[in-house]
C-alpha cells in the first residue's frame, strides 16, 4: 500500500459556484501477473516486482511466458456524482529486462489495452489464477510503440475514470494487456516498485465537484509558444471576463490576471523554470486546466 508514504499533489480552485479540483495520484499497489508453460507461475505472486508488463515471450522451457499487469490508485477523496474533466495516466517505459529480445524495452507487434478492473485484488495475493475480473465498457488502446523506450504520457483515460467515480463498489484499477497476445511482443513499464520513484505511474485528474446547479459551458483557448522562456500568449475563442492564473506543481499561485482580451500576452521572466498549471476562472464558461513550461535561459 505505497500511497500511505506518498502525498498526492491537490489544486483546489473555485468557479463561481463550480468548485474544480487537479490531483495527481501516485499509484497506490500495483502487480504483474503471469503465466509461463511449465512452470507453476500462474500460482506465484509477482507484486513486489519493479515492472508492469504487458508481453507474450518464448518460455525458458517451452512453451510461452504471457505476463499482463494490474494498476489501483485510490479515487476515494473524489466524491460521488463528481464530474471528470480530465484524466491522464503517465508511464514511464521499463527497459531492464535480462532476456533478449525485450532487454531494450518494448518490442515487436505490441498495442494493448487498458480496462476498468472491476473485483477486488491484493498486490501480494494477486496471481494469474486468481486475476480480477474486467470490464470492456470505454476500453482504452494503446498505440504500438515506436521506441523500445517510450514513455507513454498523458495516456486519456477519462471515460475509465468516470466510470470509476460513478461506480466505486465495482472498481479497483486498470489492467494492462496486449491486443493480441502473441510471441514476441512486449510493453514493460515501470512499476511503483522502481527505486527511480520519478518514473512510478501518475494519474492527474481534473474534476468539478457536483452543485445541483445547471452546467456551464466548456470552452476552449490555447497557449503559445509552449515551452517559453519570459512570456506566453493565450488565445480564446469566447468573449468573457476571466482571470488567468499560473499555478506552480504545489498548487500555489504564482501570478493571477484578469483580462477580457480574444489575445492576452502573460510575462513570465519572474517564474523560475519548470511546469505550471494554467487555470482559468470564469463566471460564463469552463476551461480546462492546461500545462505551461517555463525553459531556462
Amino acid at each position: 500500500m505505497k500511497y500511505i508514504f506518498t502525498i498526492a499533489t491537490c489544486t483546489f480552485f473555485s468557479l463561481f459556484g463550480t468548485t474544480q479540483i487537479l490531483v495527481t495520484l501516485p499509484v497506490a499497489f500495483d502487480s504483474p501477473i503471469v503465466y509461463h508453460d511449465n512452470y507453476n507461475h500462474a500460482d506465484l505472486n509477482y507484486g513486489n516486482k519493479p515492472f508492469l508488463a504487458a508481453f507474450e515471450i518464448p518460455g525458458a522451457q517451452g512453451g510461452v511466458n504471457t505476463n499482463r499487469a494490474l494498476l489501483y490508485f485510490d479515487l476515494s477523496q473524489i466524491p460521488a456524482g463528481s464530474t471528470i474533466m480530465s484524466a491522464k495516466l503517465d508511464l514511464y517505459a521499463y527497459t531492464e529486462f535480462t532476456v533478449a529480445p525485450v532487454n531494450d524495452g518494448h518490442y515487436g507487434n505490441n498495442p494493448a489495452k487498458l480496462n476498468r478492473i472491476t473485483s477486488q485484488w491484493s498486490e501480494n495475493q494477486v496471481t494469474w489464477n486468481t486475476q480480477p475480473t474486467i470490464s470492456t465498457l470505454h476500453e482504452k488502446l494503446l498505440n504500438q510503440s515506436i521506441a523500445p523506450d517510450q514513455d507513454y504520457l498523458d495516456i486519456d483515460v477519462k471515460a475509465l475514470v468516470q466510470d470509476m467515480t460513478d461506480n466505486p463498489n465495482n472498481s479497483f484499477g486498470f489492467e494492462l494487456s496486449l491486443i493480441n497476445e502473441v510471441v514476441t511482443t512486449n510493453l514493460s513499464f515501470c512499476s511503483g516498485e522502481y527505486p527511480n520513484t520519478a518514473k512510478r505511474p501518475t494519474l492527474e485528474i481534473e474534476y468539478r465537484l457536483a452543485t445541483g446547479i445547471d452546467e456551464i459551458a466548456l470552452a476552449t483557448y490555447s497557449i503559445y509558444p509552449n515551452p517559453s522562456l519570459d512570456h506566453f500568449s493565450i488565445s480564446f475563442e469566447q468573449n468573457d471576463a476571466r482571470k488567468i492564473h499560473i499555478l506552480d506543481q504545489q498548487g500555489k499561485i504564482v501570478r493571477s490576471i484578469e483580462s477580457n482580451e480574444a489575445t492576452t500576452v502573460v510575462q513570465t521572466d519572474l517564474l523560475a523554470a519548470g511546469i505550471y498549471n494554467i487555470v482559468i476562472e470564469s463566471a460564463t464558461f469552463q476551461y480546462p486546466v492546461k500545462k505551461w513550461m517555463k525553459v531556462a535561459p
